[in-house]
Protein backbone atom coordinates (compact mmCIF):
# COMPACT_ATOMS: atom_id res chain seq x y z
CA UNK A 1 0.00 0.00 0.00
CA UNK A 2 1.51 3.19 -1.12
CA UNK A 3 1.96 5.98 1.87
CA UNK A 4 0.13 8.94 1.32
CA UNK A 5 2.45 12.28 0.18
CA UNK A 6 3.36 13.72 4.04
CA UNK A 7 3.63 17.32 5.27
CA UNK A 8 5.37 17.01 8.67
CA UNK A 9 5.79 20.12 10.71
CA UNK A 10 7.69 19.92 14.01
CA UNK A 11 5.96 22.83 16.01
CA UNK A 12 6.12 24.05 19.65
CA UNK A 13 4.64 26.53 21.13
CA UNK A 14 7.89 28.36 22.32
CA UNK A 15 11.26 28.54 22.10
CA UNK A 16 13.68 25.92 24.06
CA UNK A 17 11.72 22.75 23.81
CA UNK A 18 13.80 20.97 21.92
CA UNK A 19 12.14 20.84 18.68
CA UNK A 20 15.02 21.06 16.31
CA UNK A 21 16.78 18.79 17.76
CA UNK A 22 14.10 16.59 17.62
CA UNK A 23 13.40 16.99 14.06
CA UNK A 24 16.80 16.22 13.11
CA UNK A 25 16.96 12.60 15.07
CA UNK A 26 13.59 11.65 13.65
CA UNK A 27 14.47 12.19 10.40
CA UNK A 28 16.70 9.05 9.56
CA UNK A 29 13.93 7.15 11.12
CA UNK A 30 11.42 8.82 8.57
CA UNK A 31 13.83 8.05 6.00
CA UNK A 32 13.07 4.21 6.49
CA UNK A 33 9.26 4.44 7.50
CA UNK A 34 8.56 6.31 4.19
CA UNK A 35 10.60 4.88 2.26
CA UNK A 36 12.61 7.92 0.94
CA UNK A 37 15.65 7.50 -1.43
CA UNK A 38 17.84 9.33 -3.42
CA UNK A 39 15.56 8.81 -6.51
CA UNK A 40 12.55 9.65 -4.13
CA UNK A 41 13.87 11.80 -1.88
CA UNK A 42 12.25 13.38 1.58
CA UNK A 43 12.96 17.18 1.64
CA UNK A 44 13.56 19.32 4.76
CA UNK A 45 12.51 23.01 5.16
CA UNK A 46 13.72 24.95 7.83
CA UNK A 47 11.14 27.72 8.70
CA UNK A 48 11.64 29.07 11.27
CA UNK A 49 12.63 32.53 9.98
CA UNK A 50 14.09 34.17 12.68
CA UNK A 51 16.60 31.65 13.53
CA UNK A 52 17.31 29.01 11.58
CA UNK A 53 17.99 26.67 13.86
CA UNK A 54 18.32 23.12 11.62
CA UNK A 55 20.55 25.25 9.07
CA UNK A 56 22.88 25.71 11.73
CA UNK A 57 22.46 22.40 13.01
CA UNK A 58 23.27 20.75 9.82
CA UNK A 59 25.91 23.27 9.26
CA UNK A 60 24.85 24.57 6.41
CA UNK A 61 24.32 28.18 7.20
CA UNK A 62 27.23 30.00 4.96
CA UNK A 63 25.83 28.38 2.14
CA UNK A 64 22.57 29.16 2.64
CA UNK A 65 23.78 32.81 3.50
CA UNK A 66 24.91 33.22 -0.06
CA UNK A 67 22.60 31.22 -2.53
CA UNK A 68 18.79 30.75 -2.49
CA UNK A 69 16.84 30.11 0.51
CA UNK A 70 13.26 28.90 2.30
CA UNK A 71 12.30 32.61 2.07
CA UNK A 72 13.01 33.39 -1.34
CA UNK A 73 11.27 30.00 -2.39
CA UNK A 74 8.03 31.40 -0.42
CA UNK A 75 8.25 34.86 -1.78
CA UNK A 76 8.13 32.86 -5.54
CA UNK A 77 11.27 34.08 -6.36
CA UNK A 78 12.64 31.02 -8.64
CA UNK A 79 10.11 29.93 -11.24
CA UNK A 80 9.16 26.06 -11.29
CA UNK A 81 6.52 23.60 -12.42
CA UNK A 82 4.81 21.27 -9.87
CA UNK A 83 4.72 18.43 -13.15
CA UNK A 84 6.44 15.08 -13.28
CA UNK A 85 10.06 15.49 -14.11
CA UNK A 86 13.00 12.92 -14.90
CA UNK A 87 15.14 15.06 -13.75
CA UNK A 88 14.62 16.09 -9.80
CA UNK A 89 18.38 17.26 -9.56
CA UNK A 90 18.24 19.24 -12.66
CA UNK A 91 14.41 20.74 -11.02
CA UNK A 92 14.63 24.48 -11.42
CA UNK A 93 13.28 24.32 -7.23
CA UNK A 94 15.15 21.45 -6.19
CA UNK A 95 18.55 22.13 -7.57
CA UNK A 96 18.60 24.85 -4.82
CA UNK A 97 18.44 22.22 -2.26
CA UNK A 98 21.27 20.38 -0.57
CA UNK A 99 21.48 16.71 -0.17
CA UNK A 100 22.17 15.95 3.32
CA UNK A 101 21.33 12.17 4.37
CA UNK A 102 24.66 11.56 4.97
CA UNK A 103 24.90 13.70 7.91
CA UNK A 104 21.68 11.88 9.41
CA UNK A 105 23.55 8.40 8.84
CA UNK A 106 21.48 7.92 5.78
CA UNK A 107 21.63 8.07 1.81
CA UNK A 108 23.47 11.33 1.19
CA UNK A 109 20.76 11.65 -1.60
CA UNK A 110 17.40 10.58 0.61
CA UNK A 111 17.04 13.84 2.43
CA UNK A 112 17.16 17.24 0.43
CA UNK A 113 17.17 20.35 2.30
CA UNK A 114 16.19 24.09 1.83
CA UNK A 115 17.69 26.30 4.63
CA UNK A 116 16.95 29.54 5.69
CA UNK A 117 19.41 32.81 5.80
CA UNK A 118 19.29 34.88 8.77
CA UNK A 119 21.27 37.01 8.07
CA UNK A 120 18.44 38.67 5.36
CA UNK A 121 15.79 39.95 7.79
CA UNK A 122 12.16 39.38 7.03
CA UNK A 123 10.01 41.70 5.07
CA UNK A 124 6.47 41.29 7.31
CA UNK A 125 5.42 43.82 4.05
CA UNK A 126 5.78 40.88 1.80
CA UNK A 127 4.79 37.85 3.86
CA UNK A 128 0.95 37.30 3.85
CA UNK A 129 -1.15 34.43 3.16
CA UNK A 130 -0.94 34.05 -0.24
CA UNK A 131 2.65 32.34 0.49
CA UNK A 132 0.62 29.13 1.74
CA UNK A 133 0.63 28.60 -1.81
CA UNK A 134 4.29 27.73 -2.36
CA UNK A 135 3.80 24.81 0.21
CA UNK A 136 0.60 23.83 -1.40
CA UNK A 137 2.21 23.35 -5.16
CA UNK A 138 5.16 22.21 -2.99
CA UNK A 139 2.97 19.43 -1.88
CA UNK A 140 1.48 18.53 -4.86
CA UNK A 141 4.75 18.13 -6.66
CA UNK A 142 5.55 15.72 -4.22
CA UNK A 143 2.49 13.60 -5.29
CA UNK A 144 2.94 14.17 -8.73
CA UNK A 145 6.01 12.93 -8.66
CA UNK A 146 6.00 9.98 -6.31
CA UNK A 147 8.07 11.47 -3.04
CA UNK A 148 7.38 10.90 0.22
CA UNK A 149 6.82 14.38 1.18
CA UNK A 150 8.41 16.90 3.02
CA UNK A 151 9.65 18.40 6.76
CA UNK A 152 9.28 21.39 8.41
CA UNK A 153 11.22 22.62 11.32
CA UNK A 154 8.84 25.52 12.07
CA UNK A 155 8.84 28.33 13.78
CA UNK A 156 7.17 28.84 17.33
CA UNK A 157 4.07 30.18 18.52
CA UNK A 158 1.92 32.32 16.09
CA UNK A 159 4.84 33.54 14.35
CA UNK A 160 4.07 33.54 10.54
CA UNK A 161 5.99 31.06 9.52
CA UNK A 162 4.61 29.07 11.92
CA UNK A 163 1.07 29.28 11.10
CA UNK A 164 1.82 29.13 7.35
CA UNK A 165 3.71 25.49 8.24
CA UNK A 166 0.94 24.00 10.56
CA UNK A 167 -1.61 25.29 8.30
CA UNK A 168 -0.74 22.73 5.35
CA UNK A 169 0.56 19.71 7.00
CA UNK A 170 -0.75 16.96 7.16
CA UNK A 171 1.15 15.83 10.65
CA UNK A 172 2.05 17.85 13.85
CA UNK A 173 4.43 17.20 15.98
CA UNK A 174 3.55 19.46 19.23
CA UNK A 175 6.97 19.23 20.92
CA UNK A 176 6.29 20.75 24.32
CA UNK A 177 8.67 20.30 27.67
CA UNK A 178 6.47 18.92 30.30
CA UNK A 179 6.37 22.17 32.12
CA UNK A 180 3.14 24.00 32.85
CA UNK A 181 3.80 27.03 30.80
CA UNK A 182 4.55 24.58 27.70
CA UNK A 183 1.47 22.78 29.13
CA UNK A 184 -1.23 25.55 29.12
CA UNK A 185 0.25 27.38 25.93
CA UNK A 186 0.30 24.25 23.99
CA UNK A 187 -3.12 23.23 24.71
CA UNK A 188 -4.07 27.02 24.22
CA UNK A 189 -2.64 26.70 20.73
CA UNK A 190 -4.89 23.26 20.29
CA UNK A 191 -7.80 25.08 21.54
CA UNK A 192 -7.48 27.57 18.31
CA UNK A 193 -7.42 24.67 15.77
CA UNK A 194 -10.16 23.13 17.59
CA UNK A 195 -11.86 26.91 17.04
CA UNK A 196 -10.69 26.27 12.98
CA UNK A 197 -11.77 23.04 12.95
CA UNK A 198 -8.85 21.87 11.68
CA UNK A 199 -8.38 18.58 10.34
CA UNK A 200 -4.64 17.59 10.76
CA UNK A 201 -3.30 14.96 12.33
CA UNK A 202 -1.71 15.99 16.12
CA UNK A 203 0.45 14.18 17.81
CA UNK A 204 1.38 15.46 21.70
CA UNK A 205 5.66 14.60 22.05
CA UNK A 206 6.40 15.72 25.61
CA UNK A 207 10.50 16.56 24.69
CA UNK A 208 13.83 16.87 27.08
CA UNK A 209 11.83 14.89 29.61
CA UNK A 210 13.51 14.14 33.10
CA UNK A 211 14.85 10.68 33.53
CA UNK A 212 13.83 10.67 37.42
CA UNK A 213 9.97 12.16 38.88
CA UNK A 214 10.08 13.83 42.17
CA UNK A 215 7.50 15.47 44.39
CA UNK A 216 6.53 19.05 44.33
CA UNK A 217 3.88 20.37 46.47
CA UNK A 218 2.77 16.72 47.45
CA UNK A 219 2.33 15.37 44.35
CA UNK A 220 4.66 13.31 41.90
CA UNK A 221 5.44 15.60 39.11
CA UNK A 222 5.43 12.85 35.73
CA UNK A 223 2.22 11.68 37.27
CA UNK A 224 0.60 15.03 37.55
CA UNK A 225 1.78 15.69 33.81
CA UNK A 226 0.35 12.90 32.37
CA UNK A 227 -3.18 13.14 33.85
CA UNK A 228 -2.87 16.41 33.37
CA UNK A 229 -2.38 16.35 29.52
CA UNK A 230 -4.98 13.39 29.21
CA UNK A 231 -7.70 15.12 30.55
CA UNK A 232 -7.38 18.02 28.57
CA UNK A 233 -6.90 15.89 25.58
CA UNK A 234 -10.35 13.98 26.03
CA UNK A 235 -11.75 17.89 25.82
CA UNK A 236 -10.64 18.33 22.28
CA UNK A 237 -10.71 14.93 20.97
CA UNK A 238 -14.81 15.56 21.99
CA UNK A 239 -14.36 18.71 19.98
CA UNK A 240 -13.55 16.56 16.68
CA UNK A 241 -9.71 17.15 16.52
CA UNK A 242 -7.36 14.23 15.96
CA UNK A 243 -4.96 13.81 18.69
CA UNK A 244 -2.93 11.27 19.37
CA UNK A 245 -1.20 10.24 22.77
CA UNK A 246 0.75 7.36 21.98
CA UNK A 247 3.55 9.51 24.38
CA UNK A 248 1.99 10.34 26.57
CA UNK A 249 1.76 6.95 29.50
CA UNK A 250 3.83 5.92 32.29
CA UNK A 251 5.61 3.23 30.42
CA UNK A 252 6.66 5.82 27.74
CA UNK A 253 6.18 9.67 28.21
CA UNK A 254 7.87 11.66 25.71
CA UNK A 255 11.30 11.87 24.54
CA UNK A 256 13.85 11.93 27.63
CA UNK A 257 16.48 14.03 28.23
CA UNK A 258 19.48 13.07 26.71
CA UNK A 259 22.76 15.01 28.66
CA UNK A 260 24.55 14.52 25.51
CA UNK A 261 22.14 17.24 23.48
CA UNK A 262 22.71 19.38 27.20
CA UNK A 263 26.64 20.37 25.60
CA UNK A 264 26.43 19.33 21.92
CA UNK A 265 23.18 18.42 19.62
CA UNK A 266 23.67 15.56 17.04
CA UNK A 267 21.86 12.58 15.39
CA UNK A 268 22.06 9.65 17.32
CA UNK A 269 21.03 7.45 14.76
CA UNK A 270 24.54 8.29 13.05
CA UNK A 271 26.50 8.21 16.34
CA UNK A 272 25.36 4.60 16.95
CA UNK A 273 27.00 4.00 13.20
CA UNK A 274 29.91 5.16 14.56
CA UNK A 275 30.27 3.98 18.66
CA UNK A 276 27.74 2.45 21.25
CA UNK A 277 25.54 4.72 22.89
CA UNK A 278 24.77 5.17 26.31
CA UNK A 279 21.73 4.68 28.21
CA UNK A 280 19.69 7.56 27.84
CA UNK A 281 20.64 8.20 24.10
CA UNK A 282 19.20 4.89 23.09
CA UNK A 283 16.04 5.26 24.79
CA UNK A 284 15.42 8.34 23.22
CA UNK A 285 17.11 6.87 19.81
CA UNK A 286 13.98 4.15 20.33
CA UNK A 287 11.53 6.61 20.47
CA UNK A 288 11.87 8.73 18.22
CA UNK A 289 12.18 5.29 16.00
CA UNK A 290 8.41 4.99 17.35
CA UNK A 291 7.51 8.36 16.65
CA UNK A 292 8.38 8.38 12.59
CA UNK A 293 6.07 4.69 12.60
CA UNK A 294 3.41 6.89 14.43
CA UNK A 295 4.18 9.37 11.48
CA UNK A 296 3.98 6.95 8.64
CA UNK A 297 1.18 4.96 9.90
CA UNK A 298 -1.15 7.86 10.10
CA UNK A 299 -3.19 8.68 6.85
CA UNK A 300 -3.53 11.57 4.86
Amino acid sequence: MAIPTKVITFYSYKGGAGRSSTTLNTLPFLVKTLGASEKRPLLLLDMDLDSAGMTYLLGCDSWFQSNYDVKQFLLGEEKWSENPTNDLAGHALLRHFLPVGDLLGVEKGAVLFLGDNDEMPIDNNQMDGTKEVALKKLKLFCRKNNLPGFVIDSAAGDQYSAVLATACSTEIVCCMRPTMQFRLGTFNYLNRLANNNAENNLILLPTVVPERDVIIDGEYQKKNAISNILKRTEKLLARGLSVYTDFISEEMFGINEVQRFMWKEGVLYKIAQEQELIEDEKKACERYRKLAELIASLGD
